[in-house]
């Protein structure tokens, strides 16, 4: 199903006049929209909350469980999963906008003005989500992104930290990211990741594209940016590239960031309770709209995340 479909079936002005909530299957669908937008939600783990604070359950072992079988006598040790909880905060985010009675009755769209309205808005409340769930940060001074601590401030604080010293993306660069990796999380290859911003994985794709090889000339035509031991490089919009540098390094350009781990620990809650209200103030002459959800961010497990800062 496209994008414009799905905002086409999960916003209509026809539910607005009815009352605020969504139906389970309008919410479904207005999440797989915010979802289908964004680069990084598409990876993650999407958790559909049926309440503001949700507990997972997590089940790991801690080290080896098997042993050599004795015969006619019983193990004198049993193994036991260790068990632990990731919690699921969720913060309140809405989208308030107006439409003034004169646009609807003024506009060459006539009676789609309001519908087209909602679809933009809509988009950009997806857009929007992954910002704060990739860069939220409960330090910082922007008045949304303060709301919680996103995936990169979550990195920063209880993953494994790599500093790029402003190199561009490059075979050193990936290979220090890829092994400060702990070696269990790369059992499963095929499930790690590589994020960066686009500029970042471009410089990574054009040291491919410039070789007078055969690579060098799919790499060129197909736009494609080669894996590192096989793992996958994912271009997000919404990770920036003109930030300060992290300390101790002292250079004085722009830097991004990037991480790796395993997509399914990305983990994006999202309340089943969305709302999309509808009023009108007749007084100014204005129908008012507002958008709401909760959305909350987490690692299953910080362990398995590698963030590289201070990429040139």
């Amino acid at each position: 199903m496209g994008t414009d479909e799905l905002l086409e079936k999960a916003v209509e002005t026809t539910d607005l006049a009815n009352g605020g909530l969504l139906n389970n299957q309008q919410t479904d669908r207005f999440i797989d929209l915010v979802v289908d937008q964004a680069e990084m939600l598409r990876e993650a783990r999407v958790v559909r909350m049926r309440a503001p604070v949700m507990e997972l359950d997590k089940i790991a072992t801690t080290g080896r469980v098997s042993q050599l079988k004795s015969e006619g006598v019983a193990p004198t040790t049993l193994a036991a999963p260790a068990f632990s909880k990731v919690t699921l905060s969720s913060v309140e985010v809405i989208t308030p906008f107006e439409i003034t009675f004169e646009a609807l009755e003024d506009s060459i769209e006539q009676g789609n003005l309001e519908e087209t309205i909602i679809e933009a808005m809509s988009r950009q409340t997806a857009t929007d989500l992954e910002e704060l769930a990739i860069q939220g940060d409960t330090g910082s001074s922007d008045a949304f992104l303060v709301g919680l601590n996103g995936w990169h401030k979550l990195a920063l604080g209880g993953g494994h930290e790599v500093d790029l010293a402003g190199a561009a993306l490059s075979q050193a660069g990936l290979g220090a990211m890829y092994k400060a990796l702990p070696d269990q999380y790369k059992r499963n290859q095929g499930e790690l990741r590589f994020y960066f911003a686009p500029s970042g994985v471009q410089e990574w794709h054009d040291s491919f594209a410039d070789r007078p090889t055969p690579l060098g000339d799919v790499t060129l035509a197909s736009g494609v940016a080669p894996p590192y031991m096989g793992v996958p490089m994912v271009s997000v919009p919404l990770i920036p590239a003109g930030l300060a540098a992290v300390a101790p390094y002292a250079g004085t350009g722009s830097y991004s960031y990037g991480l790796l781990t395993p997509r399914d620990n990305l983990i994006f809650g999202i309340h089943r309770r969305v709302r999309v209200d509808r009023d009108r103030d007749v007084m100014r002459g204005v129908n008012i709209y507002v958008i709401s959800t909760r959305i909350a961010v987490a690692f299953e497990n910080a362990d398995a995340v590698v963030v590289g800062v201070n990429v040139g």
